[in-house]
């Protein structure tokens, strides 16, 4: 062998030693896990023409109707021609009157605006108070708006020198099995949280001093975070399992409206106040309560001013961003996230690891039972809403060892996990499903198969109607974000044809 090729390949082995040694370095030092990049969010704001059925005439929705639209989520903007309408339902959701003394006005969710939508009005300008139906019809969008929502990552290496001018350098990026929606990077006592499609967070210890030189885009938790504002449902659940629920002074959800009984009870006892929903906050009982942090969905994307309006008066604002989860249990990893704003680190990961210890099992074993089932409710205008193939619904059906019945649909068509079907359609798709889940959560819970028939008498025709496989699910299951392992449990046994009493399924008889 001559010279030159021995040199080579010394030269070489030396290279491939250094690249392992600068391997084992970064991995053994610690290199933050940020990888969040600018997001960005459309909103389309336009008014749409309706027509307007029911009642006797006298009161009406006003058309145009302003509708809002943010990555696929809708809400409308209902005005009444009456000062009389105190709360509306649509799709099975309660809405308030939000203007006091002024005409009937409801921000609500919607699904589409292709398909007749039926509401229900309750109307106080009687002796007693009548719940009245309407059917609202919807036409041609006009002056449409555009707006784009961009979320700014901050200069990580202006946050990385910010940090070791203050003496913090990286000490453990924080393991996440499932979520991939955020991420914590730890440096001593503080923590540095990315959060997809929101902002970057760095939680400071309550004796801390914060960092100077940080970017305008990180946004400072200073702990204790004990006067928290929470909008956000699904967090709800999370914090309390964590230990953390007398953190949450403020709620964006009424008593009534909450299927978490420990939340419930402190509204009950006044340790935790309604301080209005997201596009509504009651700012002087917020400002005035002493609130160092709100806690929101996405839905605060459709009320830009109300963020903003929270932030001006010094309180930071959290978005918290599960929904976007793929897998189940990425969900259920955001109770990681809670224990660090609420020092109870060690409670949410020793909860999250029974949890997976828990339904591992089920997942691993990986074993179809080659039986289709079907996830839906009816409407009060007659429509079927259905999960998407992909929602984190169906991806739960199938780790527990079922295959989702209704496939043909095209889940990429907007950002919504739902969508509407006519029943002749639903019928092709699932009247031959193994099983059939009644989700009552918008649907409202039904007690019995006749009770789904009377809902439409197609149903008598599919063959878990007739062979007595039709389930309900509790109201409680999607405010129940722990619940993750034992709603798998449920179904995993339903498809196993293990009988028992299920924890978020009713059997229907």
């Amino acid at each position: 062998m001559s010279k030159n090729i021995v040199f080579k390949n010394y030269i070489f082995f030396i290279c491939v030693v250094l690249m392992l040694i600068c391997v084992t370095s970064c991995a053994s030092q610690g290199v933050a896990s940020y990888s969040q990049q600018n997001a960005e969010i459309t909103k389309e704001t336009y008014l749409i023409d309706i027509t307007f059925e029911g009642g006797t005439g006298k009161a009406y929705i006003k058309s145009p109707v302003e509708v809002t639209s943010v990555d696929g989520e809708m809400t409308a903007k209902f005005v009444w021609s009456s000062k009389n309408y105190d709360y509306m339902i649509v799709n099975g959701i309660k809405y308030e009157n939000e203007n006091d003394g002024g005409e009937s006005t409801f921000t609500v969710d919607i699904d589409n605006i292709e398909e007749p939508l039926t509401v229900i009005g309750d109307t106080v300008a009687m002796s007693t108070p009548h719940e009245i139906e309407y059917v609202i019809t919807w036409g041609e969008k006009e002056n449409s708006e555009t707006e784009t929502i961009t979320s700014v990552a901050a200069d990580r290496e202006a946050v990385e020198k910010a940090l070791a001018d203050a003496g913090l350098s990286l000490t453990e990026i924080v393991p996440l099995k499932y979520a991939q929606c955020f991420t914590i990077d730890k440096y001593g006592d503080y923590s540095y949280i990315t959060i997809d499609n929101s902002c970057d967070y760095l939680v400071v210890p309550e004796d801390g001093a914060v960092p100077e030189g940080l970017p305008e885009e990180v946004v400072v938790l200073q702990k204790p975070l004990d006067n928290t504002y929470l909008v956000s449902t699904a967090a709800m659940d999370l914090i309390n399992t964590c230990g953390a629920l007398d953190m949450i002074k403020l709620s964006g959800t009424k008593e009534s409206d909450w299927f978490i009984d420990d939340a419930k009870k402190a509204m009950q006892d006044g340790s935790i106040q309604y301080a209005g929903k997201y596009r509504a906050p009651d700012y002087e009982l917020i400002l005035g309560s002493g609130c160092n942090l709100a806690i929101e969905n996405t839905m605060i994307y459709h009320e830009p001013a109300a963020k903003a309006k929270l932030e001006e008066l010094g309180i930071p604002v959290l978005v918290e961003t599960s929904s976007y989860e793929s897998h189940p249990l990425g969900r259920l990893e955001w109770i990681k996230l809670y224990g660090v704003l609420y020092d109870k680190e060690e409670e949410a990961k020793r909860y999250y690891d029974e949890q997976l210890s828990a339904i591992e099992p089920i997942m691993s074993d990986n074993k179809s039972t080659g039986k289709t089932v079907a996830f839906f409710h009816v409407t009060a205008n007659g429509m079927i809403n259905v999960r998407k193939p992909g929602d984190y619904i169906t991806k739960m059906i199938e780790l527990s060892g079922g295959t989702y019945a209704l496939t043909s649909m095209d889940e990429e068509e907007n950002a919504l996990s739902t969508m509407n079907m006519q029943m002749e359609d639903f019928y092709k798709e699932a009247s031959q499903a193994d099983i059939i889940i009644y989700n009552s959560t918008i649907g409202g819970e039904i007690t019995s198969i006749d009770e789904l028939i009377d809902k439409n008498e197609l149903f008598k025709d599919f063959k878990a109607v007739k062979e007595g496989r039709v389930y309900c699910t509790e109201r409680d299951l999607f405010q129940q974000t722990t619940g993750v392992a034992e709603f798998m449990k449920d179904l995993n046994d339903v498809l196993n044809d293990v009988d028992r009493d299920y924890t978020y399924i009713n059997k229907l008889d």
